[in-house]
Order: C-alpha cells, then sequence, then structure tokens
C-alpha cells in the first residue's frame, strides 16, 4: 500500500479478515447465496466495521457494496464455485 494512513489499513485489514472467512458453502453442502445465513452473518459482520473518528464511529459499507465484496471474494478464489462466478458476472 501506498497510503501511510493508519485508520485506512486497519479498515483495509479488518475487511480482509472478514472476507477471508466467508464460507463457499450452506452446511448442506450448496454454493451459498444472498439470503443464505452464512451470506447474511458475513455481509452484517462487514456493516460492522468501522473507523473511528475521534468521539465517533462510521460504518463505510453498507449492505449492497457488502453483497458485491463478498460476491467477488468467493469468485476469485482458487476454488471458485461457477455459481458464484455467475452470481458476479451478471452483477458486473
Amino acid at each position: 500500500m501506498k497510503s501511510k494512513s493508519k485508520k485506512l489499513k486497519f479498515l483495509i485489514d479488518d475487511l480482509d479478515s472478514t472476507l477471508s472467512k466467508v464460507h463457499q458453502k450452506t452446511i448442506e453442502g450448496r454454493p451459498i447465496n444472498p439470503g443464505d445465513d452464512e451470506w447474511s452473518a458475513s455481509r452484517d459482520r462487514l456493516m460492522q466495521t468501522k473507523v473511528v473518528m475521534g468521539n465517533f464511529n462510521v460504518y463505510p459499507i453498507n449492505w449492497q457494496l457488502a453483497d458485491h465484496l463478498i460476491g467477488d471474494e468467493l469468485a476469485n478464489r482458487e476454488d471458485a464455485h461457477i455459481e458464484h462466478i455467475q452470481f458476479m458476472k451478471e452483477r458486473n
């Protein structure tokens, strides 16, 4: 990273940590999709990512960006499911 901003680095590290933990499959073994519990829980964790600014917190990730980040993460993994790749093709 070129930036020297500590807050930006913390934000990116938090987002990276959350996205890297997203499961690709449901408990039943099928690829997760929007609306599945795992997808929703991951979206909620992303939306809870905050930037501390003095005496208040800013939550820069809305549900649309969170969904897009989850889909992008899943579609770009080495072992990506075709459903996730197709999902992102339709969204772009």
